[in-house]
């Protein structure tokens, strides 16, 4: 019998690096070649396989709320979109080389979603198909269709495996914390030519970068609105809430917490929207209200806060920045009247659109238009009466500034039939893993479920867009699910997860 060829691991490797390295530096020889850039690109993702199977999950929480993009490719889009189409050929490969790579499932939002999903893709193939203008197509609107698709590819990616509860806390905090790279790209418009190569990667404010390539910012820039710095404000936020909850950021024996959150709660408040501010206030009044302060000496002491800061600061709001004074001027209190103007006329554009728009709503019930733009909703947008131009190019984009007619006006009733079910599930799951979940992860399973409830009041009474906010609500619940698993939302408990005391012993980062 022969004898058997042992080969050491370190000769077998260095026999097949040699050979590839040297066809590398063969076809890098001519990098601008077609074929040799489609070379190089195809070894690198060859090779790359082995990790992506290892990190694509980690990489898809990781971008999720975070402000890349790849802005190199057409049309800018955001990282999370594009890990998550990744991501779920990794998660389906992964699954497919073990059997123990299984998908947490979560049947009512995965019915859910896909009625949704079904709804959405069956309007768009019968109403125009899904091209974009970016990728010269003569028909609009496909880049709302790529992100709704990427929306639900991404649950499915942060579904495809139950996260540890001993890094339950990593997790957490790369999901909510990455949104502070959003200032990334700010900072690189503020910082000069020399930080350019940083839009590759970030996208700043577009009013920032029009400003930085023109100088130094001017006087006349001091109401600048900056909706980079809202999200980055609201992830730190969420993250101090689900971390700590609302009675461990009340604890003065270790200020440091209550001083992140007010740095947190300013910097949204400078960023000049008032919907930070109005997000904010119903998650802490939802969060308050989950974790029963509202029956404890909190409540006393609250009031009194909000009742002493108003007479303060209220009458001197005059004082505060532009961007402040916007932001909080639907309050009572005296304010400058560029600041006071500029949220009015904001607030009476939308409602001469929503004048302009609700006459078309019963015809859209039973007949949905999609997110494609064609010659029809052209000619309905400049005929709409009186309409100015801004409104009509916002009617045009389906940009209406208002979440049921996002949902309606594009896919009538269906739609709205799909998107309220997949909503009642959500809170259902989010409600469950909440009461009976770990105890481990009672401010997690506290913040995300107050979190969803917040965002879908604010998206129903003040402001909303499926194609933006979808992103919001399904992250929210693939985290959950990822978090509990499939059985922690349904087992039964003697004692609601509430009452128990927080252990951070279970989710140390």
């Amino acid at each position: 019998m022969a004898n058997a060829i042992n080969i050491p691991k370190s000769h077998l490797i260095m026999g097949l690096s040699l050979p590839l390295a040297v066809l590398l530096g063969y076809f890098v020889a001519e990098p601008m070649e077609l074929g040799s850039m489609a070379v190089v690109v195809f070894v690198l993702v060859v090779l790359s396989i082995p990790l992506m199977l290892k990190g694509y999950y980690l990489l898809l929480v990781l971008s999720w709320k975070a402000g890349f993009a790849a802005a190199f490719l057409p049309g800018q889009p955001s990282l999370w979109a594009v890990m998550a189409f990744i991501g779920l050929l990794f998660a389906v490969l992964s699954r497919a080389v073990s059997p123990n790579a299984r998908f947490v499932v979560e049947p009512s939002i995965t019915k859910s979603l896909l009625a949704l999903a079904a709804v959405v893709v069956g309007t768009g193939m019968v109403t125009g198909g899904f091209g974009s203008r970016i990728l010269g197509s003569g028909h609009y609107g496909g880049k709302n269709y790529f992100y709704f698709v990427a929306v639900v590819a991404g649950y499915f990616v942060l579904t495809s495996r139950r996260i540890p509860p001993q890094r339950a806390g990593l997790y957490v905090a790369l999901f909510f914390l990455s949104g502070l790279t959003s200032l990334v790209g700010d900072l690189a418009a503020l910082g000069g030519p020399r930080f350019n190569f940083l839009w590759l990667f970030f996208v700043p404010e577009d009013t920032l970068r029009e400003t930085a390539l023109q100088g130094p910012l001017a006087a006349s820039d001091s109401m600048m609105r900056l909706s980079n710095l809202a999200v980055a404000a609201g992830a730190l936020y969420a993250w101090l809430l689900a971390r700590f909850g609302l009675r461990g950021l009340f604890d003065l024996t270790r200020p440091w917490r209550l001083l992140l959150l007010l740095l947190a709660l300013a910097a949204g408040a400078l960023s000049g929207f008032r919907s930070f501010v109005v997000s904010a206030g119903l998650l802490f009044a939802t969060m308050f209200f989950l974790e029963g302060l509202h029956r404890t000496r909190y409540l006393a002491l609250l009031l009194a806060v909000v009742f002493l800061g108003a007479v303060v600061v209220l009458p001197q709001a005059e004082k505060l920045p532009l961007p402040a004074q916007r932001a909080l001027c639907f309050l009572p209190g005296k304010f400058n009247y560029v600041a006071s103007q500029s949220a009015a006329t904001s607030l009476e554009w939308r409602l001469e659109m929503w004048k302009d728009v609700l006459p078309e709503v019963p015809k859209t019930l039973f007949r949905a238009k999609g997110w494609g733009l064609g010659a029809r909703d052209f000619y309905t947008g400049v005929t709409m009466g009186d309409a100015g131009i801004a409104r009509s190019a916002s009617i045009l984009a389906g940009n209406y500034h208002n979440g049921p007619l996002s949902v309606i006006m594009p896919f009538g009733l269906y739609g709205a039939v799909a998107f309220v079910w997949f909503l009642a599930a959500g809170l259902r799951v989010l409600h469950r893993n909440w009461k009976f979940g770990t105890p481990a992860l009672r401010h997690v399973n506290t913040l995300l479920l107050a979190g969803f409830a917040a965002q879908v009041v604010f998206f129903f009474v003040f402001f909303g867009a499926l194609e933006s906010d979808m992103a919001g609500f399904v992250g929210t619940l693939g985290l959950s699910v990822a978090l509990n698993g499939p059985g922690a939302s349904l087992a039964p408990a003697e004692e609601p997860a509430t009452g128990v005391e927080f252990n951070t012993e279970y989710i140390k980062a």
